[in-house]
């Protein structure tokens, strides 16, 4: 490319250049989209699908108290009444933490070690597990087919290098629900800064505890 084929395209693109009229989403992400007024689908869809539904207030208290029931009902005669996947971070652990002290819930926690565990997760686990009475359960991955993975993620310059342990951590998850007939799955997602994605349509037996 010569220095007016650059020049022309570098052009092009600050043309093309746009900025959400509401926040500060740009056409740096490839996929993003605007609609008549400007805004961007992140805000559309905060406005649409998550802020209808994000109640912290006695609402909230109220609808969370009418799901534990359900998890609690459907738990009765069994040794736990829902499975938690636990990695040791903030929205997880804080998930246990309110699954047992608020919801009065039996939850099973489960962790998938995948070789990234750090000294501060393990050390929030064993005080969640110790703090709250629960029990955990491991699964292990191979760690020399995850090495392999992720440079392949590395090598092929895919944005979402996190997807390997992602992969394996939600599979794992619910094949285990699956497989011992654990019917709700407990998750938490913190709304209030970093989730602007509503979840899938047809995800069922699912709670989310909204931070």
């Amino acid at each position: 490319m010569t220095i007016s084929e650059a020049q022309r395209d570098h052009a092009s693109q600050m043309e093309s250049y746009r900025v959400c009229a509401a926040c500060i989403m740009d056409t740096t992400d490839p996929r993003i989209k605007f609609d008549d007024q400007g805004r961007c689908d992140y805000c559309v869809n905060f406005e649409a699908q998550i802020r209808p539904n994000w109640h912290t207030d006695s609402r909230g208290q109220v609808e969370l108290e009418r799901l534990a029931e359900t998890i609690r009902r459907d738990g009765r005669g069994k040794d736990f009444d829902c499975i938690i996947g636990l990695s040791g971070g903030l929205d997880s652990s804080y998930t246990t933490y309110i699954a047992k002290r608020v919801m009065n819930l039996r939850p099973l926690l489960f962790h998938v070690d995948a070789g990234w565990n750090t000294d501060q997760a393990v050390g929030n686990i064993e005080k969640l597990i110790n703090g709250l009475g629960l029990e955990l359960y491991t699964e292990v991955v191979n760690w020399e087919e995850m090495k392999d993975l992720q440079v392949a993620f590395l090598r092929s310059q895919i944005a979402d290098q996190d997807f390997p342990q992602d992969a394996a951590f939600f599979s794992a998850l619910y094949a285990f629900a699956r497989r011992h007939g654990v019917k709700h799955v407990v998750t938490g997602a913190n709304y209030s800064t970093e989730c602007c994605r509503s979840r899938k349509n047809g995800e069922q037996r699912l709670a989310w505890i909204q931070l």
